[in-house]
C-alpha cells in the first residue's frame, strides 16, 4: 500500500469502493459538556475526527451489503480455479487509532486517522467441474487519512468547541501487509469535474479538499467537488502490479439500494516494467446519483487471483476521492 496509508477498509480508501452518504452541517447540536471521554483539546480532535462523516463512511464505500453480481462488465479467458458469478467484502470490525499534531501557530491541526479494517471477500463460483461454491478469504486492509481542523477560539470553559474540521485527504487503503509476488499499488487517481477542473492526485494521504470555511493553509489543494445530480463525471486510475494478468478494478459510489453501484472499470492501457511489474490505466464516465450528502467515490483495484482464484491471496488497493451532491 502507497505511502504508509494507515478505506477505504478506507480510508479511504477505500472504504464499498459502496458507498454511504451522511448529512454535515457548519456545527451541530450545542452543548454545553464534552463529548464522554474527552477532556481537553487534543481529545476532542480525536473524538471529532474520528466521527467525521467522511471518515464514518469510508469503510461502508468500499464494504458490499450482499454478493453481487459481475453485470458491470466482463473480465475476459483467465485460466484459473473459479469463475465468479458473485463477489462481496464483508467488514466484521474496525479498529480506529488517531494521532493530532498541531502545526506552528497554533491555528492549524492534522489529525491522522489509521484504521485497520478486518473482514472476509466472499465469492460465489463455478469450479472447473461444474460444481457452484462458495469461496471466503479473510482480509485484514489499512486505510489511512488526514482530516484538517482549524482553530475558532481559546475558551476554558467550552474547550472542546476550539477546532472545527475543515477539509480532509483522501482515503488510501489497502492489504495489509501487501501479500509478496502479487501486491497492487495505486499511484495515480484523476477526476474530471463538469466545470473543466482536474483533480490529480498521487499523495491521497497529502492531497486535502477543503469542505468547510478556510483561507488557504499550507499544503492545501482543492475545494471538495461539489456535484449536482445527473452531472457525468470520468475518472481514471493509474496502477502498479506485480500480476501478470490483467487486474480488476471498479469504482464505488451511490448510496442505498437504489443508488448504490459498482462499476467495472476499462483497461484502456498496459505497460511492462523493467522490474516486470505492470503499470496500467483504467478509466470509466460515470454520472452522479440523485442523492444529496457527502460521500466518498472509491477507486477499488483487485488482483485477478483474488476472485478468479481459490488459492491466490487476497490482495487490493483502494483510495477514496471525497465529494458532496447538492
Amino acid at each position: 500500500m502507497k505511502k504508509s496509508l494507515a478505506m477505504l477498509w478506507g480510508l479511504p480508501v477505500v472504504a464499498g469502493m459502496l458507498i454511504a452518504g451522511c448529512t454535515k452541517d457548519s456545527g451541530g447540536p450545542v452543548t454545553d459538556a464534552p463529548p464522554a471521554g474527552v477532556t481537553n483539546e487534543t481529545e476532542a480532535i480525536q473524538s471529532m475526527a474520528a466521527s467525521d462523516e467522511f471518515v464514518q463512511n469510508e469503510e461502508v464505500t468500499m464494504a458490499d451489503q450482499d454478493m453481487e453480481t459481475m453485470d458491470y462488465g466482463t473480465f475476459g479467458k483467465i485460466d484459473a480455479a473459479v469463475t465468479p458469478l458473485r463477489w462481496g467484502r464483508f467488514v466484521t470490525s474496525v479498529t480506529t487509532t488517531v494521532t493530532t499534531t498541531v502545526q506552528t501557530g497554533d491555528t492549524i491541526a492534522i489529525a491522522n486517522v489509521v484504521k485497520l479494517i478486518a473482514g472476509s471477500l466472499k465469492v460465489r463460483a463455478v469450479t472447473g467441474a461444474g460444481d457452484t461454491v462458495t469461496l471466503t478469504k479473510p482480509f485484514t486492509d489499512r486505510a489511512v487519512r488526514n482530516v484538517i481542523f482549524k482553530r475558532v477560539g481559546f475558551g476554558l470553559e467550552r474547550f472542546w468547541k476550539n477546532w472545527v474540521p475543515v477539509a480532509t485527504s483522501l482515503v488510501d487503503g489497502g492489504t495489509n501487509p501487501p501479500p509478496a509476488g502479487s501486491s497492487l499499488d495505486i499511484t495515480k487517481v484523476e477526476m474530471f469535474l463538469p466545470t473543466g477542473d482536474t483533480i490529480t492526485v498521487t499523495d491521497p494521504v497529502n492531497y486535502y479538499l477543503r469542505y468547510r470555511w478556510l483561507k488557504l493553509f499550507a499544503g492545501g489543494r482543492k475545494d471538495l467537488p461539489e456535484l449536482a445530480a445527473g452531472d457525468r463525471i470520468r475518472m481514471r486510475v493509474t496502477l502498479v502490479s506485480e500480476s501478470p494478468d490483467s487486474d480488476i478494478v471498479v469504482l464505488r459510489y451511490g448510496v442505498g439500494p437504489f443508488h448504490r453501484r459498482r462499476v467495472h472499470m476499462t483497461m484502456i492501457s498496459e505497460v511492462q516494467n523493467p522490474n516486470n511489474t505492470f503499470t496500467r490505466e483504467y478509466e470509466l464516465a460515470w454520472f452522479v446519483h440523485f442523492h444529496r450528502g457527502f460521500f466518498h467515490a472509491g477507486v477499488d483495484a483487485i488482483t485477478r487471483g483474488t476472485l478468479f482464484d481459490d488459492a491466490a491471496p487476497y490482495s487490493v488497493s483502494w483510495w477514496g476521492v471525497p465529494y458532496r451532491v447538492y
